[in-house]
């Protein structure tokens, strides 16, 4: 992506906006020292309009013109971090108007104070100095910024031009490396941190990073599961969802779910077949035009008459679906926009995910939907149905009665233990009549391509051992 496109993409802003636009991007911040920070990451829509990942930079748009204000070099810098590019080098580079040093930001706002528009960021100082300058109020989560500015930066990220397709297609071609590697080091008696490890130096290696904190885990149950606790043993099932981050920011996510020892039990393969399908069953209705939520309820549908089947639900499909007792082993929605955020825009709440008029279902498991728009061309979202066996929704008092008579919870009892499947893709959505470009494609999601791969290397601990 070259200056000049950044450069387009601010004109249409301010063309949507009609007023000066102020951006900052996130700031580093200390992990413990001053000199010991967290890892960082830009700003995503500071990212989308400058391509400028500097930790604590700031945009001025007025009519078009971008001043970028940065961190002049400091003496000494060169010794602690290598040359640094001079404020006119930086210029050039990112192809705007002017860069100045960060202390002249307040003057240069002081003329546009009543008419200056701006967007909250992850990092609280920034905020409060947006709102300062802006003389309005800003937080990352309930007063994210003007209205208008705000539809026009969703309005312009949601759908992908041809070079962001293709980073998203990197990202997908890492995660695919990243997975296959997982798998074929995966073997009873190696640990959730191995294989964790492995995923991520492997996303690394490729000169990316991941795009969220990878999930590796055989309680599978648990939908975010943030520890590696868990010794990999004969029996279980371990879901890995991870996916990479391309240095522009794009990001990949994507869930495989496979035995530890390499092949399903009968009972393993009914189930993970069932979920499988739904995945491949809903990826084709990604059409321009369709609603995303459709998509959802079709997944719903699918597997809730396979879990009848397997003697977990009672009853009709619709009224399984209509009551929300499928959300009982399907307690989600089928997917997300994804793109410079692996959630993308979900720092909007619902507004750049539901259209208007629209509201998250009611349904138990369905209330989880994060999208329900008629998809655009170019979008790109995730298919990611799932089937789990929670304790605290089969447990659950108030869940039992309400659903009685249409879930088998003595039935379900006997699954406890068993964790959780998901299956997931990422899957642009092309042009009217087009099908579906499923990004991740690559990555083995067969019980017979998943039963020939895993097991079949070295071990992660062989792998990343000294």
């Amino acid at each position: 992506m070259s200056a000049p496109d950044f450069a387009q993409r601010r004109r249409q802003l301010c063309e949507r906006v009609g007023a000066p636009v102020l951006l900052g991007n996130n700031g580093t911040r200390a992990r413990n020292l001053p000199m010991n920070s967290v890892p960082f990451r830009a700003d995503s829509s500071f990212l989308y309009f400058t391509g400028c990942a500097e930790p604590g930079a700031y945009a001025l748009v007025v009519d078009g013109q971008c001043t970028l204000f940065l961190q002049p070099p400091e003496p000494g810098d060169e010794l602690w971090h290598g040359e640094v590019e001079s404020l006119e080098s930086r210029r050039q580079r990112y192809g705007v108007h002017a860069v100045k040093a960060l202390a002249e930001l307040d003057a240069a706002c002081e003329g546009l104070r009543g008419r200056l528009v701006s967007l909250a960021v992850p990092d609280l100082a920034v905020n409060q100095r947006l709102s300062g300058l802006t003389g309005k109020a800003l937080a990352y989560t309930g007063s994210p910024g003007a209205e208008a500015l705000v539809d026009a930066v969703m309005q312009l990220r949601r759908s992908r031009d041809a070079w962001e397709i293709d980073e998203m297609r990197e990202a997908a071609r890492v995660a695919s490396l990243a997975h296959r590697a997982a798998m074929r080091a995966t073997r009873a008696g190696g640990h959730e941190r191995e294989i964790a490890a492995l995923f991520d130096a492997v996303v690394a290696s490729q000169g990316a990073t991941t795009s969220y904190h990878s999930i590796v885990t055989v309680r599978g149950e648990i939908l975010h599961n943030p520890d590696y606790k868990n010794p990999l043993r004969e029996g279980d099932l371990l879901l890995l969802d991870g996916g990479a981050e391309t240095p522009s920011g794009y990001a990949s996510d994507v869930t495989r779910t496979w035995p530890v020892n390499g092949k399903f039990t009968s009972r393993q393969r009914d189930m993970y077949q069932l979920c499988l399908e739904a995945n491949e069953h809903c990826i084709p209705m990604c059409t321009a035009g369709r609603r995303y939520a459709d998509i959802h309820w079709a997944a719903t549908r699918y597997l809730a008459a396979g879990l009848r089947d397997l003697g977990l639900l009672r009853g009709g499909v619709d009224g399984l679906v209509e009551s929300g007792a499928a959300g009982v082993f399907f307690p989600h929605g089928v997917g997300h926009l994804i793109g410079l955020d692996v959630h993308d825009l979900e720092n909007f709440g619902d507004r750049p995910a539901y259209a208007q008029g629209r509201s998250r279902p009611k349904q138990f498991g369905a209330r989880f939907l994060r999208l329900d728009l008629d998809l655009p061309a170019d979008v790109v979202v995730t298919i990611e149905p799932g089937i789990y066996f929670v304790p605290a929704i089969l447990h659950d008092p108030a869940l039992r009665a309400e659903f009685e008579g249409m879930v088998d919870f003595t039935a379900a009892e006997a699954w406890l233990g068993f964790g959780g499947i998901r299956v997931e893709d990422d899957v642009r959505v092309r042009g009217e009549g087009e099908a579906p470009e499923v990004l991740t494609a690559d990555i083995p999601k067969s019980v017979a391509d998943i039963e020939a791969l895993v097991g079949t290397g070295p071990s992660a601990r062989e792998r990343l051992s000294p």
